[in-house]
């Protein structure tokens, strides 16, 4: 198992993101219902002590000194840099970690591969992931060549000696973050912690109603 080299830090600003190397990655925090439910789901697979983990929804790979960064979003795979989240003002932590160059270039050509190919994102993936961790099951299914933001970090990271006792694919943010030594990232303001549990409530309501059609139809 790779371990991180040196302090796994917050970067609150550009000019502080130096030491990058590519091969290293962001953990930070998205929004939306998709990321509402992650954040849910992770927290149920998590023990009380690791819920704080809970919180990061999003992970991104560092592919060059610069900051710039391949990450799995909505539309696909995509290039983007350091920049858009320190603009954006979302607190994220950059892991810094110790492997040889060459595993830095595997890790780099994957992530550059994934992106010429115009790979998707892994909806199918996220279904799967949302399965076990409301049931548990260790079913998994996934699109293959699709990724997850997670699942491309860590596919990613399997180039080097990393190992994880589960597929890839269903490696989430707050996992990468218990297993690389991250600190727990700043708790949500109030708004946003209101709005993940609406979330939640909602999805828990459709669930309840379209469990009463069946019964109905019967």
């Amino acid at each position: 198992m790779i371990r991180p080299h040196g302090p796994v830090e917050r970067v609150p600003e550009l000019a502080a993101v130096t030491g990058v190397l590519p091969g290293d990655f962001l953990l930070g925090r998205a929004h939306g219902v998709k990321h509402d439910l992650l954040r849910f789901g992770q927290g149920l697979r998590l023990s009380r002590r690791k819920r704080k983990f809970a919180r990061y929804t999003h992970a991104a790979l560092v592919v060059s000194a610069s900051g710039d960064l391949i990450e799995a979003v909505g539309t696909g795979v995509r290039r983007s840099h350091v920049r858009s989240y320190v603009d954006a003002g979302e607190p994220f932590q950059i892991v810094r970690i110790k492997v040889s160059d060459e595993d830095r270039r595997q890790m780099v050509a994957f992530a550059t591969a994934a992106l010429d190919q115009k790979a998707p994102y892994g909806f199918l993936t996220n279904i799967s992931t949302a399965f076990w961790a409301f049931t548990g099951s260790r079913l998994i299914f996934f699109h293959d060549g699709s990724y997850t933001c997670s699942g491309l970090v860590a596919a990613a990271l399997e180039r080097t000696s990393t190992r994880f006792t589960t597929n890839a694919a269903r490696v989430m943010p707050a996992q990468l973050a218990e297993m690389f030594g991250a600190p727990a990232p700043p708790p949500d303001p109030p708004r946003t912690a209101g709005r993940a549990m609406a979330a939640i409530r909602r999805f828990v309501s459709r669930r309840r109603r379209g469990s009463g059609r069946v019964r109905s139809r019967r």
